[in-house]
């Protein structure tokens, strides 16, 4: 949303604002103030997605996202249950079941919950995660990603399409995976400077804040790292904004600013119809949740979880390669500019926008703008958070 200053602040409104404060506080000049905290609107919104994508009537869609909130308590018990016995769990949208995997018959009475199901599988979490690490050495530069598939048990290695003949021999001996080629490569998503929702850097590049939050006493925003490399100085509306304090990337794609004075750093998500989503915390969603993503130049866009801790080796415009670990992959929209961005469950804050796939021309356009399949990963907020020792911003209205 655009935002204004009042007359006695030099600087611009900040990124995302929720409840006009007192005392002349910046206002948004198309209604933003209004905070949504029953969810009513972003349930809504998340339904019509998953009922479209599922085939659900509306009804059952907005049970689905309802009961999200129950599946990330029972997914977490069972991680926690299961211990080296676990496999990971998701969530079938489809059938509205969370679904737990364990290595070992006798764990199947361990976890009893409604709308749960347990299956026995062959490769334990912590297997397949040994796997996908090979695969990084095996492959090296002709990695794109590695992600582990929950639902299927299997390691996913993602190649050029001129890559897949040789990645499949090189990976014939190893169980449990599968190699899947692709014409798109991804890359960070900065974009070139253009009207709207974003925060400027380096002479004409652009991404997007993710979420407000305090180191300490001081006011300060979570970005991507990449966002920040090199200390960046950002601006927002040609005004100051704040300096990078701190980042991590390539390996990580994390970083935090400062927020300079006469920004006011609200608790909420920008959803781009002159509304915002209240954030309440950071409770991680699992694999198969609803999500939503907040950014400058795909504004609010919503998809699904499809796996975590997945491995992206980021291709450069001018050559060469970054690998980052540790991102989580949707089927989301994402573009140039949209780094940074917010990703939220519900009202839960989940990561900042790393990377996607691009297509067409300059590999610019999300898939499904050329009849192909999204691909977007996000940097999960809770690493930030730990990592430099901030406190997310939460609404307590």
């Amino acid at each position: 949303m655009k935002t204004r200053a009042l007359a006695s602040l030099a600087a611009a409104a900040s990124l995302t604002l929720f409840i006009p404060a007192a005392g002349g506080a910046q206002a948004a000049d198309n209604g933003a103030g209004a905070t949504e905290t029953d969810l009513s609107t972003v349930q809504k919104m998340t339904a019509e997605y998953l009922a479209k994508q599922y085939g659900l009537d509306g009804a059952t869609a907005i049970k689905r996202v309802r009961s999200q909130e129950e599946h990330t308590k029972v997914a977490q018990k069972a991680q926690d249950e299961l211990g080296g016995e676990s496999a990971g769990s998701y969530i079938d949208q489809k059938r509205g079941v969370l679904v737990v995997h364990t290595t070992r018959a006798e764990a199947t009475n361990k976890i009893k919950a409604a709308d749960t199901e347990v299956k026995v599988v062959a490769r334990s979490e912590s297997t397949l995660q040994a796997t996908k690490q090979s695969i990084a050495g095996l492959l090296s530069k002709r990695l794109l990603a590695t992600r582990v598939d929950v639902a299927r048990n299997v390691v996913v290695a993602t190649v050029a399409d001129k890559d897949v003949r040789r990645a499949r021999e090189s990976l014939a001996a190893m169980d449990g995976v599968i190699v899947e080629g692709t014409e798109a490569a991804p890359t960070t998503q900065e974009g070139s400077v253009y009207g709207g929702q974003e925060i400027q850097f380096n002479n004409g590049y652009v991404c997007s804040l993710g979420f407000n939050a305090t180191k300490g006493s001081q006011n300060v925003f979570v970005t991507a790292g990449h966002c920040g490399r090199g200390y960046a100085t950002f601006r927002r509306q040609g005004q100051p904004l704040g300096r990078t304090l701190a980042y991590d990337f390539p390996g990580r794609d994390m970083g935090y600013s400062s927020l300079g004075t006469g920004w006011k750093g609200e608790a909420g998500v920008d959803r781009w119809n002159g509304r915002g989503v209240a954030v309440r915390g950071s409770k991680e969603a699992p694999v198969g949740a609803a999500v939503c993503k907040s950014g400058r130049t795909t504004k609010w866009t919503c998809g699904t979880i499809e796996a975590k801790n997945v491995t992206v080796n980021y291709t450069r415009d001018r050559g060469g390669y970054d690998m980052v670990y540790g991102l989580t992959q949707t089927n989301t929209c994402t573009e140039g500019g949209d780094s940074g961005g917010s990703w939220i469950s519900g009202d839960q804050a989940q990561g900042v926008t790393s990377g996607g796939s691009g297509y067409g021309p300059g590999g610019k356009m999300c898939g499904q703008k050329v009849g192909r399949k999204n691909v977007s990963y996000f940097q999960p907020i809770n690493p930030i958070l730990q990592k430099y020792g901030l406190k997310l911003k939460t609404y307590q209205g």
